[in-house]
């Protein structure tokens, strides 16, 4: 593992890539039939269209990313950002990368704040007494050595906190929400601690952030308001929060001890890992793609986001291997501590914003191995349209769909300075049953999702390094 670039390509070594090593991944007959279904033949229109073709199938019978996200999250495992964990994730993409034959593979340093659970347990002790399970959100406080204990003011939103905001002093606020999105629901986790400290509250706890549970804790990040005194917050289940809420409308008003051992540790330094296949033609224009190698410390970060980073690790190395190197370098980033607050976004943005000018594109894969259904794009509406046109193909098994919006918080600091973003977007409707929780492992992933995934990305990505006119240039220049 290198701290700084190679940039003389050497001669790549061949992965052998098995296409019977995974039983359940298609096998030549569920190829044909999908390929039936889903055609991936005829005349191409374009040598670019040809070039995607041949990527897609290739893709569709490859095992490489199975077995690889696979070694992650049952070798590896959970990779908190800037614990010995991650070093060890750190460690072992670099090996990989180095292994399966990038022409340069390093890794470069990331500054951020460290923090680390501890001892976490909580019990409700009357009126009924039952053990609660609990998770710490990611940058709360402790509670004192002893703990605290204190009468739960079960609230369903913030509407209801305000109207009984007087009762809250002295209380442990817990917030009951109804599941109405992702993006509505985890203002909950994000603020509910510093809106519970407002009305003199000593601790708050949520109910995960999930529309379906069998138990399951979910944890996140959290933030404090700094006009306010700092509590400490939890996550517990779905089922607990229910329950809790309805001792509290029938008039008996719960008490929960609560201990949480939290600590941070500020000034650490992690590593985004850089693999890449350098272009033939054009080396120093760019097309960026990558995910983020932090997870949380519970479950083994399989959709979140392990499946990110061996998806687009798997497409670069899958061009190499069929030897379809593009015009363009293909730079693979595998950031550090996107759960926290994207320090390994900002730090490439910074590191390299002297040739962010010559990065074609940005893409990133965030949203999980479920199957792809297209690409969002943060670009100029000509840029988006364009891409739009080169992604028809891939409606082919199910990813042609390209609209506006989010492509992602790891390159939203490069997107920010002009480069063309896109984001991977997959059918992910049960993504919330495994997110931030310790169910999302490896038995989650759907091997024929996650080839589908790589085919898409492989596809795009290619035939956006290898168009002869540069994606920036197909955009007005702004002056």
């Amino acid at each position: 593992m290198d701290q700084h670039p190679r940039h003389q390509p050497r001669q790549a070594h061949r992965f052998e890539r098995r296409g019977a090593a995974v039983p359940a991944l298609l096998c030549a007959a569920a190829l044909a039939g999908l390929l039936v279904a889903a055609p991936v033949s005829g005349a191409p229109a374009t040598p670019l269209a040809a070039g995607m073709q041949r990527i897609v199938e290739a893709a569709l019978g490859d095992t490489y990313a199975y077995e690889r996200l696979g070694e992650l999250c049952d070798v590896v495992g959970p990779r908190l950002a800037g614990s010995p964990a991650m070093a060890r994730a750190v460690a072992w993409a670099a090996a990989t990368m180095e292994r399966d034959g990038f022409d340069a593979v390093w890794t470069e340093p990331v500054a951020l704040s460290c923090w680390m659970r501890g001892e976490e347990r909580a019990e409700v002790t009357g009126p009924a007494a039952w053990s609660l399970p609990l998770i710490g959100l990611g940058n709360s406080v402790s509670t004192p050595p002893e703990g605290l204990e204190a009468e739960v003011l079960a609230v369903r939103d913030w509407d209801e906190l305000e109207a009984r905001g007087d009762e809250a002093a002295g209380r442990i606020v817990l917030f009951d929400p109804p599941w109405e999105g992702y993006g509505k629901t985890v203002q909950y986790r994000t603020r509910g601690a510093s809106a519970a400290a407002g009305h003199g509250a000593v601790a708050c706890l949520i109910r995960s952030v999930t529309d379906y549970s069998l138990g399951t804790l979910h944890t996140g990040m959290m933030s404090y308001d700094d006009s306010l005194p700092r509590i400490p917050a939890a996550a517990i289940t779905v089922e607990d929060a229910g329950r809790l809420h309805r001792l509290c409308q029938r008039g008996l008003t719960p008490r929960v001890h609560l201990v949480m051992r939290e600590h941070r540790q500020d000034d650490v330094t992690s590593h985004n890992v850089i693999g890449e296949i350098r272009g033939r033609e054009n080396p120093d224009e760019i097309v960026l793609l990558g995910g983020h190698l932090d997870s949380w410390d519970v479950g083994t970060g399989a959709h979140d986001d392990g499946a990110g980073c061996i998806i687009t690790m798997a497409a670069a190395q899958l061009l190499a291997h069929l030897d379809l190197r593009p015009r363009r370098t293909l730079r693979v980033v595998l950031y550090e501590s996107e759960e926290f607050g994207g320090f390994g976004g900002r730090a490439y943005a910074e590191a390299h914003a002297g040739e962010l000018v010559r990065h074609v594109a940005a893409l990133e894969s965030d949203s999980g191995a479920f199957p792809p259904n297209g690409f969002s794009v943060r670009a100029d509406s000509l840029v988006t349209a364009y891409l739009r046109e080169l992604a028809a193909p891939l409606a082919e098994i199910g990813a042609g769909e390209v609209e506006s919006g989010w492509a992602g918080v790891d390159i939203g600091p490069s997107v920010e300075q002009g480069v063309p973003g896109l984001g991977l977007r997959t059918r992910n409707d049960g993504y919330f049953h495994y997110h931030h929780s310790p169910a999302d492992t490896f038995d989650k992933i759907d091997p024929e999702a996650l080839a589908r995934d790589v085919a898409a990305v492989a596809a795009l990505i290619w035939a956006v390094a290898e168009d002869p006119v540069s994606l920036r240039d197909r955009a007005p220049v702004h002056p």
